[in-house]
C-alpha cells in the first residue's frame, strides 16, 4: 500500500514537473515573436526616418536663394552671440578686472549701528561709527561690524 501511494505521488511530480518544463519553451517562442515584431518595427522607423531626411534636402536644395541668404545671415546672428558669451566668460576669468564691492543698504547700515555716533568716513567711502566703549567700525557688505584696529 505504502509502495502504490510513493508510486503515485512520484508518477504527479514527474507529470507536474514535465508540465512546468514545456512551458517556458512556449515562452521564449512568444518572446522570439516579439522580439522579431520589435526590430521590424524599428526597421521601418529607421527607413522611414531615412526617407524624410532625403525629402528634407531636396526641398533645402528646391529652396529659393533668398531662403538660404535668410539662413546664413541667422548663423553669423548665433556665431557673433557666441563670440559674444565666450568674450565675457573670458572677463569673467580676467584676475585684473574685480567685480564691485557690494554696497549696504541704509535700512541695514542703520540698524547695525543703531544709536552709534558717526565719526567720518574712511579712504574708501564707508561710514565709520563709534561704539559706546569708544571702539570705532564699519558696517561690512554682509551688515556686519567690522572693528577697525587703533593705531599707535
Amino acid at each position: 500500500m505504502k509502495k502504490l501511494l510513493a508510486l503515485a505521488l512520484l508518477m504527479a511530480n514527474v507529470l507536474v514537473w514535465d508540465a512546468n518544463a514545456q512551458k517556458p519553451k512556449d515562452e521564449t517562442k512568444d518572446a522570439k515573436k516579439e522580439k522579431k515584431e520589435k526590430k521590424d518595427k524599428k526597421d521601418k522607423e529607421e527607413k522611414a526616418d531615412k526617407a524624410d531626411k532625403k525629402d528634407k534636402k531636396a526641398k533645402e536644395e528646391k529652396a529659393p536663394k533668398e531662403d538660404k541668404a535668410a539662413k546664413e545671415d541667422k548663423k553669423a546672428d548665433k556665431d557673433a552671440k557666441k563670440k559674444e558669451k565666450e568674450a565675457k566668460k573670458v572677463e569673467d576669468k580676467n584676475p585684473t578686472v574685480k567685480p564691485e564691492p557690494k554696497k549696504v543698504d541704509k535700512k541695514t547700515e542703520k540698524a547695525a549701528a543703531g544709536d552709534d555716533k558717526v565719526v567720518g568716513k574712511d579712504d574708501k567711502g564707508r561710514t565709520i561709527y563709534e561704539g559706546p566703549k569708544g571702539g570705532r567700525y564699519y558696517i561690512n557688505s554682509n551688515g556686519n561690524k567690522s572693528y577697525i584696529k587703533k593705531d599707535n
